[in-house]
């Protein structure tokens, strides 16, 4: 009978496990058993010095930390052993990347190692996720993401083979490389572009050096993967460092040679300064634009031009740095001037950009050619029509005539056409009107042509003006330029029917219908004719008041004839408002410099005396109250201009009071019984 080890149950001596615990029981040989008396026998004995290993001699720390890590190991799911293996291999990756200088590939190596571990603590259920199958999609992209990382280690050159240094014609100028495996671009004794391959971090810096030493140094500017200089001959040097690649870029440019630059007196050209040097070329000098390139100019220099230029008006939308420079003028002409290197500044001008909207309305027809309609200008497509519909177009072109063309968008023979001269923004609106044949072009809106400097185009159509106000429109046309503008007064509003200031018709240079941007001479005589009331007509007697007066005596409300009084500023002139307890009276006297109010009717003595601080009626007298440490301003004007019926004073508020003609004499009389208090 055998004992259990673990819960001490007697077993027979065959038993394998216990049946009580499931302990495995080992088995064991019982030892011989030896009487008291008898002595071992030597031969069966076993000697001390016996190669046999015990079982109970003590492991070293590399044994236990192999059979630690081979009991975990056999511990583990295949998924993790995956996972785990994975990982040793991704960190492997990264740190052979980073040993041979391949940053991008190490930064995948970390990213795979990064979806390797997130992967199995998903599988884990340490980082939860709503799906279960989340954990495998970050394994497999852990893996494809190998097929960059090896990439990054090939150095695919292409058929590139060595290349004979003896071969390049600017040999002479620049040093030779260490690698000879390379690709050679551009070879001629101008130009010079070579990409040497096999080139590591340590032969660019090396090259680099060998530059300068060969004289590269004026102007140089210096990155980690780049070095461009220019040396005593002018020759311009660039490389480039390709890390991933391993490979070098080697370009070399030959100076320019300048001859005599003689500056054109054309129109853009004359827009800017003269520079001081006399050497360079001019590349471009027409109406769409200017180009030249001066040499013999440092940096200073340079400046010095910059600010010349914003002098001449190229100011507008400026931008500047150490090397550049651009702006505006305030006819939208485009400036450029850059530092190219070695003493050589460009300078360009591009003509202005204006902004044109084309609204294009084509008409419904009802039963046939109900075609849709492309549109073209020149020969740039800009868009299609459909039908019965409106379309604009916004476009930005330079000046020019340009021919819009509208096709029918099933036949390209039937067309319509309209020219447009563009010098300017412009809104164009155009009707079209499909046909069998042909479309039919109208034009709403259309461009205003060029003019001179002593011309102007109209802003709107004779027809637009009808029915506007008269001061309107004489403040729209000399905001444009013309300056010669005269009255015609239709006296005739009885009903109200009509507005008062409502126009019948201006006439330009004795045409009574032209159209938006026709152009005339600024001093074209204008006549703007008017409707006023009928009780306003100078020459009708007004109530009881008005004397019979020769044309060239004084009126009733004023020293003046009618001719000075409708100039508004000299002279005296007399206005009341009849009120229902009591009258209001302003005396405008420009001979004594003042202005007179005072009230009549409701028990006030005093009179306000102010003195005119400007102005004149047919613009605005301004008059200001000071009162102690208190100050406020009326102004006074005449409701129409040229036309002293009526006047119109205007409070510090904003607010207007309107006053009628009233005998001169009446008013300064009763003046005279008020006390003056000035103001």
């Amino acid at each position: 009978m055998i004992k259990c080890s673990k819960c001490g149950a007697e077993l027979s001596d065959d038993t394998r496990f216990c049946s009580y615990c499931g302990n495995k029981i080992e088995a064991t040989t019982p030892p011989p058993i030896v009487e008291d008396d008898e002595t071992p026998d030597a031969s069966q004995s076993e000697p001390a010095n016996a190669s046999t290993p015990r079982s109970d001699a003590p492991k070293s720390l590399a044994d236990k930390i192999k059979d630690k890590a081979s009991d975990k190991w056999r511990k583990l799911n295949t998924y993790s052993k995956v996972t785990t293996v994975a990982i040793a291999v991704f960190v492997l990756l990264c740190l052979v990347a980073f040993l041979f200088g391949k940053t991008a590939a190490g930064i995948i190596a970390v990213l795979q190692i990064v979806l390797t571990v997130a992967a199995l603590l998903m599988k884990k259920q340490i980082i939860k996720v709503p799906k279960s199958w989340i954990h495998f999609v970050a394994l497999a992209l852990a893996v494809v993401l190998l097929v960059p990382y090896v990439s990054l280690f090939k150095l695919d050159y292409g058929d590139a083979e060595k290349f004979a240094w003896s071969d390049i014609l600017l040999a002479d100028v620049v040093p030779e490389p260490e690698s000879r495996f390379g690709e050679i671009i551009g070879n001629s004794s101008e130009y010079l572009s070579l990409y040497v391959y096999r080139t590591s971090a340590a032969d660019y810096g090396e090259y680099v050096d060998a530059c300068k030493e060969k004289g590269f140094t004026v102007e140089a500017d210096q990155s980690e993967q780049s070095y461009y200089a220019y040396n005593a001959d002018g020759y311009k040097l660039s490389l480039y460092y390709d890390e991933s690649n391993s490979k070098m870029h080697i370009g070399v440019d030959a100076a320019e040679q300048y001859g005599t630059l003689v500056w054109p007196d054309s129109i853009i050209a004359s827009m800017l300064p003269v520079p001081a040097s006399t050497t360079g070329e001019i590349t471009q000098d027409d109406d769409k634009g200017f180009q030249a390139y001066v040499s013999n100019t440092p940096i200073d220099e340079f400046k010095n031009y910059v600010a010349a230029c914003a002098d001449r008006g190229f100011n507008i939308d400026a931008y500047e740095s150490d090397e550049s420079y651009s702006a505006e003028n305030s006819e939208g002409y485009k400036l450029s001037v850059s530092y190219q290197g070695n003493s050589v500044i460009s300078i360009s001008v591009d003509e202005p950009e204006y902004e044109v909207s084309i609204e294009i309305e084509c008409v419904e027809n009802w039963a046939f050619s109900k075609y849709d309609v492309d549109v073209y200008i020149d020969d740039s497509f800009e868009g299609t029509i459909d039908h019965g519909t409106t379309e604009t177009f916004a476009v930005t072109m330079s000046k020019g005539t340009y021919e819009i063309r509208f096709v029918n968008a099933e036949d390209d023979e039937v067309t319509g056409t309209v020219v447009i001269d563009i010098h300017q923004d412009e809104s164009l609106r155009y009707k079209i009107s499909c046909t069998s044949t042909k479309i039919d072009v109208e034009t709403i809106v259309g461009t205003i042509a060029e003019y001179g400097e002593d011309e102007a185009p109209m802003p709107q159509s004779a027809s637009s003006y009808k029915f506007d106000n008269y001061e309107d429109v004489q403040k729209e046309l000399t905001d444009a330029g013309f300056t010669n503008i005269s009255f015609e007064i239709l006296y005739d509003i009885v009903l109200g029917w009509t507005d008062e200031g409502e126009i019948e018709n201006i006439s330009v240079d004795g045409k009574t219908d032209f159209d938006q941007g026709d152009i005339f001479k600024k001093d074209a005589p204008i006549v703007i004719t008017y409707h006023m009331k009928e009780e306003d007509d100078p020459n009708k007697p007004v109530e009881s008041e008005t004397p019979n007066v020769e044309e060239d005596s004084p009126v009733f409300y004023s020293t003046n004839t009618y001719e000075a009084a409708k100039e508004g500023n000299s002279g005296v002139f007399s206005y009341r408002d009849r009120g229902n307890s009591y009258d209001i009276y302003w005396i405008i006297d420009f001979d004594e410099g003042y202005v007179y109010y005072f009230t009549d009717g409701n028990g006030d003595s005093t009179c306000d005396r102010l003195k005119i601080d400007s102005g004149t009626l047919n613009d605005k007298v301004i008059i200001t109250y000071h009162d102690g440490g208190d100050e406020w301003s009326y102004s006074l004007h005449f409701k129409y201009v040229d036309h002293p019926e009526t006047l119109i004073m205007v409070d510090q508020n904003g607010f207007d009071y309107k006053y009628s003609t009233t005998d001169l004499d009446d008013a300064l009389s009763l003046r005279a019984t008020k006390t003056i208090k000035d103001y």
